[in-house]
């Protein structure tokens, strides 16, 4: 009688391991082969942008704003000569934090959220020696250019807004 149990219990085993071998082959079976092994198109676009942000961020520490302002605005309308004006004005205030808050000491991104397929809202903590502030980017893709072969990085600045105030985190 105990060797038929233990048989039978064997048995139990064996197929419900076969089913759960079964049901974790179907449900891989669905992820796509892209999704299961490289990032999303969604994380490489973040990426992307995110490379554009720190190279703004570093050369504001170690050079100006202007220096910084001219990268991270070119491909957009915030770049075009109608906006120079808001630009300047934009940029005056951003050295002024450094006379206020001190040196530029770390920044770290705390946020991203795309909204439909051609915006993307960035969200950062640029930490200076005093006290932090809040910088918002907003990207925007023109739609007709999302497979454009003539322009590869699509993607203009059309917001950007720092904040010292924490309480609107």
């Amino acid at each position: 009688m105990k060797h038929r149990h233990d048989r039978l219990y064997k048995n139990f085993c064996v197929v419900g391991l076969a089913i759960v071998c079964c049901l974790m082959l179907c449900v891989f079976r669905f992820i796509p082969a892209d999704a299961q092994s490289q990032p999303t198109g969604d994380s490489a676009k973040e990426q992307e942008l995110d490379n554009k942000i720190q190279t703004f961020f570093n050369t504001l520490a170690r050079i100006n704003a202007a220096s910084a302002f001219e990268e991270v605005v070119r491909p957009g309308p915030l770049g075009t000569p109608s906006a120079s004006a808001q630009l300047n004005d934009l940029r005056n205030k951003v050295e002024e934090l450094k006379s206020q808050f001190g040196e530029i000491v770390h920044w770290e991104r705390y946020g991203a959220k795309q909204i439909g397929e051609d915006i993307i809202v960035m969200r950062y903590i640029l930490k200076y020696d005093q006290y932090p502030v809040i910088w918002t980017f907003t990207f925007y893709r023109k739609p007709s250019l999302t497979s454009s072969i003539n322009n590869p990085n699509p993607w203009g600045l059309v917001g950007l807004h720092f904040d010292v105030d924490m309480e609107n985190l």
